[in-house]
């Protein structure tokens, strides 16, 4: 079979000093004869600190103890090398970055190779290969796509150091990456590699850096011409073959529709040129009435959020309502990480990071994620311009409301500051008008100002299991979050242990956060498990044996299981619809038919249902509640009394989806035995949030 990373394998460059047999980091041939690499590698192989400044100094810049391997090309020989351009690393202001900063913008070095390697035996290129340079061809470098599956190799680019990232984000300079489920994770000596994205064939990256669990990458997609902005040195004219130009070229015809039927006369393409030039802050000046549809597209695709700053301007000269249509559809498939425009995207941020006296009023995006977007992204870590890049390219594309403009009412709602708090609200009401998301916004500002009114921020711990065959020995992931959404505790175990071994470090666990949670913050606990699953009684384990007072999970915490792998996109308005019906949502009974099923082609403001059925119908009435997306799910464990319908119907009547797994503790914990109550279990999934890409290993330190 075809290897599918022959082309980047191929010009994979591995930088190595003198004849140290181990790699610094790695680079790509982006021309036959040049390879792009970080100017931190340069700097560590050279001996420099890592983030120096100055030009690495050299006769004919040719640098003597650096030297480049193409381990796929040329097996193991080596290259001398002169350097060709150099960009370090600097802060957003243009001041050199420093030791400690978040984040930093270039870090590119391009390095020229001397056509013969360097040997011992003074062998010349043609007596050791009969490959040369020119014969290698660079592969084609794309546009990262965040929430795809990318790969990187270790510097020396040895087969068995694969790591699979997924892009979480797009930042201003870097690629967010985690490593969800590789077996190799990210660590030092990935510097420079590039990061490949097998399915279109392109390098979207290098990597850059790492920061606790989580990795960065630079993109590469416009490295010509953040080079040729603040490089010194000018972009070789033999580099740009290796741009992505069929990409380019494809999105410049998808933009082209829209701009020809909104933008007719000459005055009004150079009165879009004019605004789009001045939004995006370029520089230079627009073309005045010599603009072009053309000129329009590719000066929108050379600069951040170009495209949604273009195509919100052209949205306001459509004439009707399918034209509107057709930009927005045109804006979410050229722009898939970003739906801000560059306004949008700076008053944000001033916003939310601003040098005023109320800055520093507005939670931070963790604290305001622990309430808003529980099972949302990990923001652990991260600063406001990192989080909205995250979470900008976290939107559905399916018209709901933006996880990112969720955050942004949590955050204006838990600001002591009550005109910041009007500012991000009505930032918010802008973005929502133009992206047509309004009326469902306002049930998220709803949400979020009950949450001012909640008593008590509870911690969650989340539990998702693989059982091994049918023994009671599981693969899991568990995973504590505190009050305000921080990580207190993440463990993988790939390696299936008995049940008994799972629940001492849940008790473990839930002993650790009781001293540090507020009192009577009542934990949930969150079990995460396939359609094979939903049976599982964990909710009635013991995780603490006692001879008189056993623990109980159903007993002592708020327990619910949850199994997203039934959601249906389909019904993902309908959902919505459903959660949005709140206390108005009536409460359905299902026994031996399905009446969610009979009314799925109506908008029913059902938001709960209770199954009571015998044992044989019980488990097909779950599956379809939850397939149709009803919030959740109530039942009694499979028993013949009938009258537990009833009983069923009084414990959940009225009550909104939130308030369930309140009721089925309270319940739970009043039960007499062989009541109701010690039957209950609830299944739980909400319209909107995913849980975390939880992982099975994580990069090693």
């Amino acid at each position: 079979m075809e290897d599918p990373d022959y082309a980047v394998k191929v010009a994979h460059a591995a930088l190595y000093r003198d004849q140290d047999p181990q790699a610094f980091g790695g680079g790509v041939l982006i021309a036959p004869d040049l390879v792009l690499t970080c100017a931190h590698v340069v700097n560590q192989i050279l001996g420099r600190p890592s983030l120096a400044q100055e030009r690495p100094a050299g006769p004919d810049d040719v640098l003597a103890t650096l030297s480049v391997a193409l381990p796929g090309a040329f097996a193991k020989h080596r290259f001398r090398a002169k350097l060709e351009g150099w960009l370090p690393a600097g802060r957003p202001d243009g001041q050199p970055a420093r030791d400690g900063d978040a984040e930093w913008a270039g870090d590119l070095a391009l390095l020229r190779l001397e056509d013969a390697p360097v040997c011992s035996e003074g062998q010349s290129l043609s007596v050791l290969s009969t490959t040369r340079l020119t014969d290698v061809r660079p592969p084609d470098i794309g546009r990262c796509r965040v929430g795809t599956v990318s790969y990187v190799w270790f510097g020396s680019g040895a087969p068995s150091t694969i790591a699979a990232a997924v892009a979480q984000g797009v930042t201003d300079h870097w690629i967010v990456l985690d490593c969800p489920a590789s077996a190799q994770g990210i660590v030092g000596g990935y510097s420079g590699s590039p990061l490949w994205d097998r399915e279109l064939q392109q390098v979207v990256g290098l990597v850059v850096g790492r920061r606790g669990q989580r990795a960065f990458a630079v993109p590469v997609w416009d490295v010509h011409t953040r080079f040729e902005a603040g490089g010194d040195g000018t972009w070789p004219a033999s580099a740009h073959p290796a741009r992505d130009d069929r990409r380019r070229t494809s999105l410049i015809l998808q933009l082209l529709g829209p701009l020809r039927a909104c933008l007719v006369s000459a005055a009004d393409r150079a009165e879009c040129a004019d605004r789009l030039v001045r939004e995006l802050g370029h520089p230079g000046r627009g073309p005045g009435a010599d603009a072009s549809h053309e000129w329009i597209a590719r000066m929108a695709l050379s600069r951040p959020r170009g495209i949604p700053t273009l195509l919100a301007l052209v949205q306001s000269r459509t004439a009707s309502e399918d034209d509107r249509r057709w930009v927005r559809r045109t804006a979410l498939s050229t722009a898939p990480d970003q739906f801000l425009t560059a306004l949008e995207h700076r008053e944000l941020l001033d916003l939310l990071i601003g040098t005023g006296p109320d800055s520093a009023s507005v939670p931070g995006p963790q604290d305001a994620a622990a309430r808003a977007l529980r099972l949302g992204p990990s923001l652990t870590g991260l600063e406001w311009p990192e989080a909205v890049a995250v979470l900008e390219a976290c939107q559905s594309r399916r018209g709901r409301v933006p996880r990112l403009l969720r955050l942004v009412e949590f955050a204006a709602a838990h600001t002591t500051a009550e005109e910041t708090q009007h500012a991000l609200r009505a930032w918010n009401d802008a973005v929502a008008r133009r992206l047509d998301v309004s009326e469902s916004l306002l049930e998220h500002r709803a949400q979020a100002i009950e949450s001012l009114d909640a008593a008590i921020d509870a911690p969650v711990v989340q539990v998702q299991l693989w059982r091994a065959g049918n023994s009671d020995a599981f693969s899991f992931v568990l995973r504590a979050t505190d009050a305000l959404g921080g990580v207190t505790h993440h463990r993988a175990q790939d390696r299936p242990v008995p049940l008994t071994g799972l629940l001492a470090e849940l008790r473990t666990v839930l002993e650790d956060i009781a001293p540090h949670s507020a009192p009577g913050a009542l934990p949930t606990v969150e079990c995460f498990v396939t359609p094979d699953e939903l049976d599982l009684p964990f909710d009635q384990w013991i995780y603490h044996e006692d001879d008189l007072f056993p623990a109980v999970l159903g007993k002592d915490f708020l327990c619910v299981l949850r199994c997203p792998e039934l959601r249906r996109r389909t019904f993902a308005s309908e959902l919505r619809y459903r959660w949005q019906a709140l206390l108005s949502g009536r409460l359905v009974l299902l026994e031996r038919h399905d009446p969610v099923i009979q009314e799925r082609g109506a908008a029913s403001p059902v938001c709960a249902v209770a199954l009571i059925s015998p044992d044989t119908e019980l488990v097909r009435l779950r599956v379809i509640a939850l397939a149709v997306g009803v919030p959740g799910v109530v039942w009694a464990r499979p028993s013949t009394r009938t009258e537990l319908g009833q009983a069923l119907i009084e414990l959940a009547q009225g009550a909104a989806p939130h308030e369930l797994p309140r009721r089925v503790y309270e319940a739970r914990v009043a039960a007499e035995p062989g009541s109701i109550g010690t039957r209950l279990a609830l299944v739980w999934d909400g319209p909107d949030n995913l849980p975390e890409a939880l992982r099975l290993s994580d990069p090693s330190p």
